[in-house]
């Protein structure tokens, strides 16, 4: 098991320092998903990381869907554009010659760096950010066995010298699904600039302004992997309010018409629905960190889940959130619940101390 406790505690180091013994790296991330148009945690992880690692004075650079004029595959509901590569992934890597490379996504882009870098000799990083065989099965409503996709995707991370895993209990599973790479953890963190509790009544967002009572809040993709459902099926007397926007909201909002559906939120209009609510629900059960549950404790929101393994490590024994098989009991839990025990359990994660977990995951080339 990857051992968590270096990664749990607040920062003592400014939040902003580098590492210890600093030197400038060049390093290449390659990546599928890329804001905008992807509006996801693992678009706005690298956006945040390659900031940080700019902002200490690394080189860096991403290859990205921004950079390929060809797109072959559009998924309008995810905002997801899978790329022609014709060889410009390899130019670039051979152009940029980096210290590092990190391939981040099991996409075309991903699959390029991976060839080429195989091809070449290069040794790269991986991480495992997405549970794509379950969301495959999930979404297919069976059609397609998790099963069936595990060998492919092992075999991308497999060739890595090393993949990085947001929590032990994924890395964990990494290791019983057959991946033999060294799993590093990598965490997340939150900009607390942004997301922090806005007591004033005027920051409250219009949509909410006439709601009475507590207003239970999802921030995320509105898609079936997501269990969206178990948190507007619950027993709870708050107004549920979702943002976001996905291939089910157009069912969802007919089968709960008592729901605010309000729709893609960002920024600043983001940051006001979590500091408005009273808890925060997060009913995926297959999301392997999930960046959301650390925004809305940043902004004060308790956190109501499943007992699964993301809202594990997340809330840990923090005491800021409430997990239950009965999710209408743990949001009812949720609404006892101290704001500064929220605001405590966020301090832990900041992006500075997840971007040196990064580059510290990270291998030299010529390894």
């Amino acid at each position: 098991m990857v051992d968590a406790a270096p990664f749990l505690s607040p920062h003592t180091p400014p939040a902003d320092a580098p590492p210890q013994g600093f030197a400038p790296r060049r390093i290449l991330i390659a990546t599928d998903a890329w804001d905008p148009p992807q509006v996801n945690g693992v678009a706005l992880t690298y956006a945040e990381t390659i900031a940080q690692l700019r902002a200490w004075g690394d080189t860096v650079e991403a290859i990205h869907p921004r950079l390929f004029p060809g797109k072959w595959w559009t998924i309008k509901a995810d905002n997801v554009e899978l790329v022609r590569d014709g060889g410009l992934t390899a130019r670039l890597i051979d152009q940029f010659a980096p210290d590092h490379v990190h391939i981040a996504t099991e996409g075309p882009i991903g699959f390029a760096a991976w060839r080429h870098c195989r091809k070449r000799g290069l040794a790269f990083t991986t991480t495992y950010h997405t549970q794509w065989p379950e969301y495959a099965e999930r979404r297919s409503q069976g059609l397609v066995s998790a099963r069936w996709l595990y060998p492919l995707v092992r075999a991308f991370h497999n060739a890595a010298a090393q993949v990085m895993a947001p929590t032990p209990a994924m890395a964990d599973l990494l290791a019983d699904n057959g991946f033999t790479s060294p799993v590093r953890l990598w965490a997340r963190g939150v900009d607390q600039s942004l997301f922090h509790p806005r007591p004033q009544p005027q920051e409250r967002p219009e949509e909410l302004r006439n709601v009475a009572g507590p207003v239970a809040l999802y921030v995320g993709r509105v898609a079936s992997e997501k269990s969206i459902e178990a948190f507007l099926e619950a027993d709870s007397d708050a107004q549920r309010c979702v943002v976001g926007e996905g291939p089910l909201l157009s069912t969802l909002r007919r089968k709960f018409p008592r729901a605010l559906f309000v729709g893609l939120k960002r920024g600043e209009a983001l940051a006001r629905f979590y500091a408005a609510a009273d808890l925060f629900v997060f009913p995926s059960r297959t999301d392997t960190f999930g960046r959301v549950m650390i925004e809305a404790l940043a902004s004060g929101a308790p956190v109501a889940a499943f007992p699964v393994d993301a809202p594990r490590f997340v809330l840990g024994d923090s005491g800021a959130g409430a997990m239950h098989e009965d999710l209408g009991r743990a949001m009812a839990q949720a609404l006892t619940i101290e704001k500064d025990l929220c605001l405590k359990r966020a301090a832990c994660f900041t992006i500075a101390d997840a971007t040196r977990q990064f580059r510290a995951g990270l291998v030299d080339v010529e390894a």
